[in-house]
């Protein structure tokens, strides 16, 4: 997905997973066992909770690398660091880029060939494009206007992302859909803004920290009681993006009863 090639096992055994898609999609096509290692964010799929956690993003132990065995590694298409010390121990590194909900088939396509799950990839992968066709086939309506808080106070996320398209599928209007994808807000901004439901991801925060900073008691959200916790799953791009953009929706819609993933 970085338009370069990479030459890779036949029959890949013991595969690092630096990147929560391909962790996701390796669970979904049923090749878990194939899974040797994980960085601690893969910890939140379903399914992997039990694989080794050998670091945290590009942050990675060599020696547990080699320990390992590892023969294949997915790692994010930013992740030079980590690329650089792979291919130092000449294991081949697969780029992963899953910025856009367009580019969530085509990535799990990717992992279907590269542990030959082919067959099974392809099936999520048309069910994940027929969905997005479907919904965004669907009338259009008055948007929720949304401000989605990822890890820490004020940082969110802008236009050409995943989770802008995702908050869109769902039925909401991004605040910061002006903005970068990994921006962080002022609170005159937020302010100004003045959305009508607050997002934030669950672990987090607290709806009572949030009321209580500066300035956001004024918000429309936040005097309505529309200030809900959801599910960092949920953010997951994937083969997951249906039962994401279900509950999304009863969020927007105030429900904050969530859908079954599977």
């Amino acid at each position: 997905m970085a338009s370069r090639p990479v030459r890779i096992p036949v029959e890949p055994r013991r595969v690092l997973s630096l990147c929560t898609s391909a962790t996701d999609t390796i669970v979904r096509i049923g090749a878990v066992e194939r899974l040797a290692a994980i960085d601690q964010y893969s910890l939140i799929v379903p399914g992997a909770e039990d694989v080794v956690v050998i670091g945290k993003g590009s942050a990675i132990s060599r020696e547990q690398v080699i320990a390992l065995g590892i023969d294949l590694a997915f790692i994010w298409w930013y992740q030079d660091d980590a690329a650089t010390l792979l291919e130092g121990l000449s294991i081949p590194a697969v780029r992963i880029r899953s910025g856009r909900m367009t580019e969530v088939p085509a990535m799990i396509r990717l992992l279907g060939e590269c542990l030959n799950r082919s067959q099974i990839a392809e099936a999520l992968a048309r069910e994940v494009a027929e969905y997005v066709q479907r919904a965004g086939s669907r009338p259009a309506a008055s948007r929720t206007r949304v401000y989605l808080e990822l890890y820490s106070p004020l940082r969110t996320v802008g236009g050409d992302s995943y989770i802008n398209d995702l908050i869109e599928l769902a039925g909401g209007r991004n605040i910061a859909v002006a903005l970068p994808p990994n921006v962080q807000l002022s609170a005159e901004h937020l302010i100004e803004a003045d959305p009508d439901v607050v997002l934030f991801v669950e672990g987090f925060a607290t709806i009572p920290l949030i009321a209580r900073r500066s300035g956001m008691s004024e918000l429309t959200a936040v005097q309505n009681g529309h200030v809900y916790p959801i599910d960092r799953y949920w953010l997951v791009a994937g083969a997951g993006l249906p039962a994401a953009e279900e509950n999304l929706r009863r969020v927007l819609a105030g429900n904050s009863h969530s859908v079954q993933e599977r």
